[in-house]
């Protein structure tokens, strides 16, 4: 059937895919509150976009569960150069909100940045295509930072660290998954705490260095920079045990909470649902990412493993650092909650991560190199 052996659609992930429609449908639900505007007493058209969005990313996700990983990993240098080149054409297009993140196309805004995402897996499933259980020494380690420089770089420059910083994080975890030998291990951590200094000084933005500080006192500033992280905070202790309601919270429909829709979802869920809506989002975002794991350990296939836990840490790196953001324990960084937050870039990308997730174990009993 569609070139699949009976064996291959039997193994689709039936576990995984039932995680993702929960959290997918609990989205559009949380999409759907944050789009009502009390105000105005209208609901916006943001959950209608975000079901679209739902439909085409479970498309995206069989297609690529269909092609199979082993292909994309086959072509990721075609895919690394265009998205390379989409990534410098975002330089040269007007800022939105003093930032070049996205492409127009057809009155649409694209931010090649999250489907570079996809990319990066692919890029370090074909790096470590086939390891061994040989440390990696600092030539090693050298020259698989090589094809991180030119995607971090450019999007640096756009200015969004807090995106180019994931790409160095999830290189960093890949790395160490595989394993490193002391000495570069014991030098990479002094070069780290040397670096970051240094790039506060001379490379971090004013704005940027202001979320930082933000974090650290956001009283100190309660009706500019702290505004958002103190409303969100307050949101979320509000919901109480049980919540406030769907479509009850005052915070998010009276538009005390920013972006609520995006960045700040998980304030709204938080307040409608309260600690119980809160710890079951928690709970799923954990079974995805154990059963990611589980994925990985089940194939026998190099780039498999590797693409199961490049995937694993973006799920938990961009969870953890939303639901954070939100409850005032990390920096505002801007990083949606995948699959979750209001978007078509980050969630149709994280729908084909997970397709090629199911992939691996579709093909997990494949001989080697079939």
């Amino acid at each position: 059937m569609l070139g699949l052996k009976k064996k291959e659609i039997e193994n689709i992930d039936k576990a995984l895919v039932t995680i993702i429609a929960i959290v997918l449908t609990m989205s559009c639900a949380a999409v759907y509150s944050a789009s009502f505007d009390a105000q105005a007493d209208v609901i916006r058209d943001f959950y209608e976009k975000q079901v679209l969005w739902v439909v085409l990313g479970f498309a995206v996700f069989f297609f690529i569960s269909w092609v199979g990983h082993q292909r994309f990993v086959k072509y990721l240098p075609v895919l690394y150069v265009i998205g390379c080149v989409a990534l410098f054409f975002v330089l040269l297009m007007p800022p939105i909100m003093g930032a070049r993140r996205w492409l127009i196309i057809g009155g649409s805004r694209i931010q090649p940045s999250e489907f570079f995402k996809f990319i990066w897996v692919l890029t370090l499933a074909r790096m470590f295509i086939s390891y061994d259980d040989l440390k990696l020494g600092f030539k090693d380690i050298f020259l698989k930072m090589l094809p991180l420089i030119p995607p971090f770089v450019l999007i640096f420059l756009q200015p969004d660290l807090g995106t180019a910083g994931s790409f160095l994080v999830i290189w960093g975890i890949v790395i160490l998954f595989i394993g490193i030998k002391r000495t570069p291990f014991v030098f990479a951590a002094v070069s780290a705490a040397v670096f970051l200094p240094v790039m506060w000084m001379f490379f971090m933005k004013d704005y940027q260095r202001q979320r930082v500080m933000t974090f650290l006192d956001p009283e100190k500033d309660p009706f500019g920079s702290g505004y958002h992280v103190i409303q969100s905070k307050i949101g979320i202790g509000s919901g109480g045990i049980w919540g406030k309601g769907f479509m009850e919270g005052t915070q998010s429909h009276l538009k005390f909470i920013p972006e609520r829709h995006t960045d700040f979802i998980f304030s709204v869920v938080a307040e409608e649902a309260g600690l119980v809506g809160a710890a079951i989002i928690i709970c799923m975002f954990l079974f995805m990412i154990v059963r990611v794991l589980s994925i990985s350990m089940e194939t026998r296939e190099a780039s498999g493993k590797v693409i199961c836990v490049a995937v694993a840490s973006y799920i938990f790196f961009q969870f953890f650092v939303n639901s954070a953001m939100t409850m005032g324990i990390m920096p505002v960084v801007g990083i949606p909650m995948p699959i979750f937050s209001y978007g078509g870039s980050s969630l149709l990308t994280f729908m084909a991560m997970l397709g090629l997730v199911n992939s691996v174990a579709m093909r997990k009993y494949n001989p080697i190199g079939a």
